[in-house]
């Protein structure tokens, strides 16, 4: 933990203060040989891990630093269904049938992962709080009235809110309307991590932190995973590193943009000033590219984050702009003192499209395009799902595997796992938020 005596916050994930990813001080020796090795210690890959060692497998799980190090204990905490794209433009670029099986599958992986957190009883302070979509300007209300047709055609209790009635579902004047669903949740993501990690051992995964892979191997049958404590050989691999893939499987490490997200956490409020906020205590984010999402957490203390800049940049830098963006959105929350600053990587991919499936022998789980939590629950169980099939079993494949996994559409081989145009497409996405926000009678 470091203290910042010149802001007084704490430069690290509020979450850690329940659970911290640890380091092994005595770290086991990696076993010579599993029937499964999953690269990438973080929800899917634990998740995996814990449902192939429940039904008999041999898993070794290997991660560069500490289990949970990455997003799974630094995001947002926002459990909700949908993927970035609406079915809309699903069914413009994969057709009627494909589109709208990819639309359904980014709404069962809500409900699929909400399952899987009851059923297993993770006490991760998990609760249904229905969520709002707040439209960035006048131009993106037509879309998420579509969003909202889409929602109810598909079983979601969904609506539209605009004006005045906003100001009963979240007290601002910063949005113009909203889309309002009851089917969203919060969660403590540290917490969740924690308990994952757990059963996961106690079922007879061997999960390795300070492991860093570098490269897979085809021996026979198996694959070798190279790491630099030695070499695993496995039956099979699976490679869940999301926002945090590097150069162990070149294929994947071109196909995913480490994109960075922060967050801020302020000091607990008053319960006037937190129902001033969020009356219904719902979890919110808005519609513009570099979007912001927020919620008040049981503890009363508003956690704010969002796409502060696509450049390299510090934590102190994004918490500065995020406390800006915090009192513009809520001025009643301008006295608020931030206590705690972090930042981490998502994982985006070209096509803004998480992607499951098999490549060259290697299984792949990823690209969760900021939205991690409940889509890297479900994509954990259904990939362990498919590692798992004997040959007299039945297996659904998912629409993600019907799909292609593209990678960087100009001058694919330039790039290399370093996103060195991202600041250019950042201030386009920058511009192209100012420019929609156009004709809006909004608070700057």
């Amino acid at each position: 933990m470091t203290d910042a005596p010149s802001t007084g916050y704490v430069r690290r994930p509020y979450w850690h203060e329940a659970y911290a990813p640890i380091a092994d001080p005595t770290p086991q020796p990696l076993p010579q040989r599993v029937d499964v090795c999953v690269i990438g210690a973080g929800y899917t890959g634990t998740i995996a891990a814990l449902t192939l060692a429940r039904g008999g497998a041999s898993v070794a799980v290997l991660d560069r630093h500490e289990p949970g190090w990455g997003a799974s204990t630094r995001n947002g905490g926002i459990f909700h269904p949908g993927l970035t794209w609406g079915r809309g433009s699903l069914l413009r670029h994969h057709g009627r049938d494909l589109g709208d099986a990819l639309f359904r599958a980014g709404i069962g992986a809500f409900f699929t992962a909400e399952r899987f957190v009851i059923d297993n009883g993770f006490a991760c302070d998990y609760r249904r709080s229905g969520y709002g979509v707040l439209a960035w300007s006048d131009l993106h209300l037509p879309e998420l009235r579509d969003e909202v047709d889409d929602y109810v055609a598909a079983g979601l209790t969904a609506r539209m809110v605009l004006g005045d009635e906003l100001q009963e579902e979240v007290g601002t004047h910063y949005y113009p309307g909203a889309l309002i669903a009851e089917e969203a949740g919060m969660i403590h993501p540290a917490k969740y991590y924690g308990a994952v990690l757990e059963a996961a051992r106690a079922a007879g995964a061997q999960v390795f932190g300070g492991t860093p892979v570098t490269a897979v191997e085809r021996d026979g049958a198996d694959r070798v995973v190279v790491t630099e404590r030695g070499r695993v050989r496995a039956g099979a691999v699976l490679v869940a590193t999301n926002g945090y893939t590097d150069g162990a499987v070149p294929w994947l490490q071109r196909r995913v943009l480490p994109i960075g997200s922060y967050i801020v956490a302020t000091e607990p409020m008053s319960q006037e000033l937190a129902d001033s906020i969020s009356p219904r205590r719902r979890t919110f984010f808005d519609s513009k590219n570099f979007l912001y999402y927020w919620h008040v957490n049981a503890e009363r203390r508003l956690i704010f984050g969002g796409r502060a800049s696509f450049a390299p940049t510090s934590v102190d830098k994004t918490a500065a702009i995020l406390s800006l963006a915090l009192k513009r959105v809520h001025p009643q929350a301008a006295g608020l003192k931030i206590d705690y600053a972090w930042g981490g990587n998502v994982g985006f991919t070209f096509d803004r499209l998480p992607h499951l499936g098999e490549h060259d022998g290697i299984h792949y789980a990823l690209g969760y395009c900021g939205s991690g939590l409940a889509l890297g629950t479900s994509f954990g169980l259904k990939i362990a799902e498919k590692i798992g099939k004997g040959a007299d079993t039945t297996y659904e494949p998912s629409p993600f595997e019907r799909i292609s996994f593209p990678g960087a559409p100009i001058l694919p081989f330039v790039y290399r796992g370093r996103p060195w145009f991202l600041p250019f497409a950042g201030e386009w996405f920058r511009l192209a938020d100012r420019w929609s926000r156009r004709g809006t009678r909004l608070p700057a």
